[in-house]
């Protein structure tokens, strides 16, 4: 699975493609993508409290995403009126469908993404992204693997986000190509790790 970081990582950049800083009233909105790209996690609190491990983790099929991101979404209608709460629905779905994405990518385990049209679990045989790693501060592996998440993720997230906001090429290329070597560097150390 992707990092707890990563994955507020993707909802920001759901926020960031979809809203505009300058607008007052979408300053309130980033917690809300930012809770939907993380919550398909929550089913961790079931495996901690109660030692049940749901199978499928139906928390991580696009089922979920677009249900969470729907609530979301009428939540956020309703409360238009005292206090409008710009959340555009594909923003919102983009956000939640980042997590199943994103736990994809690292390919160590399988996603039930199609859940509950299809019960095999979809995964990659290889990984573009590292695993999370064991959550414990003196964890090497953690803060690693961490390292080699944002590298990669950031500044693919960022491109994701000026296509969206139609950020002309040029101002996009100079810093991308820049960036370039060193996403390379990590992108393949990323894949070669043991998984």
């Amino acid at each position: 699975m992707s990092s707890v970081v990563g994955h507020a990582a993707a909802g920001v950049a759901a926020y960031l493609a979809c809203n505009r800083l300058s607008d007052r009233q979408s300053l309130r909105a980033p917690p809300v993508f930012v809770f939907l790209a993380i919550c398909p996690d929550l089913d961790y609190l079931a495996i901690w409290l109660f030692h049940a491990v749901p199978a499928p983790r139906i928390t991580h099929s696009l089922l979920f995403g677009l249900t969470t991101a729907a609530s979301a979404w009428l939540y956020a209608k309703s409360l238009r009126r005292e206090h409008p709460l710009p959340t555009p629905f594909l923003g919102l779905l983009a956000a939640s469908l980042s997590h199943p994405a994103l736990d994809l990518l690292v390919g160590a385990h399988p996603v039930p993404l199609l859940w509950p049209l299809s019960d095999p679990d979809l995964s990659m045989p290889f990984g573009v992204l590292p695993s999370a790693g064991r959550l414990a501060l003196g964890n090497y592996y953690l803060w690693r693997n961490l390292l080699i998440e944002l590298v990669v993720l950031l500044p693919a997230l960022a491109v994701i986000v000026a296509a969206a906001r139609r950020v002309p090429f040029r101002a996009v290329a100079i810093p991308a190509l820049a960036v370039a070597p060193i996403w390379w560097v990590f992108l393949a150390w990323s894949i070669g790790l043991h998984r």
